[in-house]
């Protein structure tokens, strides 16, 4: 890589890092500050209000992806960018200064239900449009700007998990309820208004330059001429998104809840495996480097979980071989956060693909993704299939991706050089 690509795929992979570590850093440090904005004498009535806020900024997310994508298609990838990160950094940093409900009364409530929603729209154009620009900036390195990229992404929790360690070793429990819960967020803002003031020097990508027929509205005229692979592209990232929720969010409470595991125990093997997610997507985009049939590589990863999965689930359920199981689990995971969101840029032509790419992204992240974890759960009580409905519950999206890969060859393919 040249100078000017290393600082695409940085500035790409840093925007992609602060989505999940603001994801995670809101769950982590909620248990501080809920109680500064819905002051309750129930502590669980006090947690509810606090993530139903959250839930609220997934909500946004199709809308922020249907306007960044607009603007994305009409005006270029590079303003989006430099939209997105403005954005964020404006709501990370926000909900750092945020007075409190005792402070200004109900206005505390409405202020963080404002910076989250800022927050969703901004991300429903962030990821998707970084995914476009890396994918038109580097066609002839897409693997290895994507897993460079990726694995930077996939960082964001870890450094969430790194900000809540040194956080909990160097305040105590009444500092971090009374003000230290502001800080990862003030880190978030900071770096977001960093990596706002380098994106500005990003050059437009040169296939958005050469498109000469815009359609004047792009979601309408995607919707009726995509159909097919809007409806592939939604399956696609809906693999991931599960793939993502249940190995990253719902097995540690799986592995406590029905295991029995002890939670320091998961606290030290979720990390490893994350580590192992980050590895996997920069060391498959670094050796296949120079492979251009990005197809092959993306049906080969999909059959790959669809074989090994059930082996390594088998092995955690069982308690055989826990650590090595999670870690070959989230290994896999890294496969597919790697190959799908770079095969979903090729099934779109270059006038309407962040309008594609964006709305199979936030449809499938305010579907399946944020329902999984209720299905799993309402899945394992009525059935009680305490080893099958998770690993089921992936397989089948795996299974549907697989398909949809073999429908979609002929469009990716084409694509592929654009």
């Amino acid at each position: 890589m040249n100078q000017e690509e290393r600082r695409i795929v940085g500035l790409s992979a840093l925007g992609g890092m602060l989505e999940l570590y603001d994801f995670a850093i809101y769950g982590t440090f909620a248990i501080y500050f809920s109680h500064k904005f819905f002051p309750s004498g129930n502590q669980y009535t006090t947690l509810l209000e606090t993530y139903m806020v959250f839930l609220l900024g997934f909500i946004l997310r199709p809308i922020g992806g249907i306007i960044f994508s607009h603007i994305g298609d009409e005006h270029g990838r590079k303003k989006v960018l430099v939209y997105t990160i403005l954005i964020m950094g404006i709501s990370s940093l926000g909900i750092a200064l945020l007075p409190t409900y005792e402070q200004i009364g109900m206005g505390a409530p409405l202020l963080l239900l404002l910076m989250r929603l800022l927050q969703g729209l901004a991300v429903g154009g962030e990821l998707p449009t970084t995914f476009v620009y890396i994918s038109e900036s580097m066609s002839s390195k897409r693997l290895l700007a994507f897993g460079i990229t990726m694995a930077g992404v996939f960082s964001g929790y870890l450094f969430a998990a790194i900000i809540n360690f040194i956080m909990t070793k160097t305040f105590s429990k009444e500092a971090l309820n009374d003000y230290a819960w502001r800080l990862p967020f003030a880190i978030g803002g900071i770096v977001c208004f960093v990596s706002y003031h380098i994106r500005k020097t990003l050059r437009e990508t040169k296939a958005f330059q050469e498109v000469m027929n815009k359609p004047k509205l792009p979601v309408v005229y995607l919707i009726k001429n995509f159909k097919p692979q809007i409806i592939a592209g939604i399956f696609f990232s809906a693999t991931q998104q599960v793939f993502s929720i249940v190995g990253i969010i719902y097995m540690p409470s799986y592995m406590n809840a029905i295991l029995k595991l002890d939670t320091a125990y998961i606290s030290n093997l979720l990390p490893c495996a994350l580590i192992a997610t980050v590895i996997i997507i920069a060391a498959v985009g670094i050796y296949f480097n120079k492979l251009q049939n990005v197809y092959k590589l993306m049906l080969t990863s999909l059959i790959l979980n669809l074989l090994i999965v059930p082996v390594v689930f088998f092995l955690i359920s069982s308690k055989l071989h826990i650590v090595s199981g999670y870690i070959i689990l989230m290994a896999l995971h890294g496969l597919i956060g790697l190959m799908i969101p770079l095969y979903i840029t090729l099934l779109f032509p270059t006038n309407i693909r962040l309008s594609g790419v964006a709305l199979c992204y936030n449809v499938s992240v305010a579907t399946f993704g944020g329902t999984a974890p209720i299905i799993i759960t309402t899945l394992l009580k009525e059935t009680s299939l305490i080893y099958l409905v998770p690993v089921a519950y992936i397989l089948i999206f795996v299974g549907l991706s697989i398909f949809f890969t073999i429908a979609t060859k002929k469009v990716a393919v084409e694509n592929m050089m654009s």
